[in-house]
């Protein structure tokens, strides 16, 4: 379909708006380069090849007992420890993301070791999410836990320049003695901690940033914007009972919204169910006014045996859900 779209002529592209036929002219605005053969992608030569031992991360898991006050206990330990030894420095970055589409990302960084001045540094990341920026910015520190991994992973993905440049210049720094070592530690933003919540602050204060002309776009921000856009186009035609079906049953948000249909997550009606296969039988009869029988499975091409046996007891109402 996809192909289709491509060659299809201008004028008939023109006449057609969907999201299938806007892709190609939407991947042309992506400005970043990927590097599948850089040398610090080479197996054996990545940097979590030679140096995996020296280079932890330290994860947060919210659903632990006294969470948040534990984890201040740590980044101060480990703070304090730090700022006593000139050998160590000490990185917390961040990034603000604006609401309007018309801006730029920031990604900003606060550097501080001892017997030096602090120093704090805001960067312009154009058009991307927020995993892109804070990998910015940990490369811009050159240091969300997620980034931190990424930010050593020299495989092709969204912001892999970065990550390539992280991987350089934790190499050649790791290379130098055998007790260099790098310790990533998930600072969460309720914290309001120290460095982190000062590069964040950083972040914030800057201006607004059109985006001008031609702003750096990353492969993740087109991603979204391409299934934002196909989302919203499915949104819209599932309002009309020609695409969803005249006996669909409309459900409602606790708001008083319908729900709208979505993919991710378990999608927005089968997620409630789990791995109750009756109950998502009754409920599929309910919102669609028919059960998933033989007929249901041969329509629709689904690898089940068409032969299904089930009594069911006729009601006014649809069965509770």
């Amino acid at each position: 379909m996809f192909g289709a779209a491509c060659w299809a002529s201008d004028v008939r592209r023109k006449k057609v708006v969907d999201t299938i036929t806007q892709l190609s002219e939407l991947l042309e605005e992506i400005t970043e380069e990927f590097s599948p053969c850089a040398k610090e992608n080479t197996p054996g030569l990545r940097l979590m090849d030679r140096y995996q031992e020296r280079v932890s991360f330290i994860t947060f898991d919210p659903k632990e007992e006294n969470a948040l006050p534990r984890r201040r206990s740590l980044l101060n330990n480990t703070y304090a420890q730090a700022k006593g030894d000139q050998s160590k420095v000490c990185c917390g970055v961040d990034c603000s993301i604006p609401k309007r589409a018309s801006q730029q990302a920031i990604a900003s960084f606060v550097i501080e070791q001892a017997g030096q001045e602090q120093l704090t540094s805001a960067w312009v990341a154009g058009k991307v999410l927020s995993a892109d920026a804070e990998l910015f910015a940990i490369r811009m520190a050159v240091y969300s836990m997620a980034m931190a991994k990424r930010a050593v992973d020299p495989l092709v993905h969204s912001g892999q320049a970065h990550s390539l440049a992280v991987c350089k210049a934790l190499t050649q720094w790791l290379s130098v003695a055998e007790g260099n070592r790098v310790e990533f530690i998930a600072t969460p933003s309720k914290l309001e901690w120290g460095l982190q919540h000062a590069a964040h602050c950083h972040a914030r204060n800057l201006p607004p940033i059109p985006m001008g002309r031609r702003p750096a776009t990353s492969l993740d921000a087109m991603r979204k914007h391409i299934t934002d856009s196909a989302l919203d186009s499915w949104a819209t035609m599932f309002q009309g009972k020609s695409y969803r079906g005249h006996h669909f049953l409309p459900l409602l948000e606790t708001k008083g919204t319908a729900i709208a249909p979505k993919y991710a997550a378990g999608g927005s009606w089968l997620k409630f169910v789990g791995e109750e296969v009756n109950l998502c039988t009754r409920m599929c009869r309910a919102i669609l006014n028919h059960a998933p029988i033989g007929d249901y499975y041969h329509r629709f091409n689904i690898p089940e045996p068409h032969s299904y046996v089930q009594s069911w007891t006729r009601t006014d109402a649809p069965p509770s859900l």
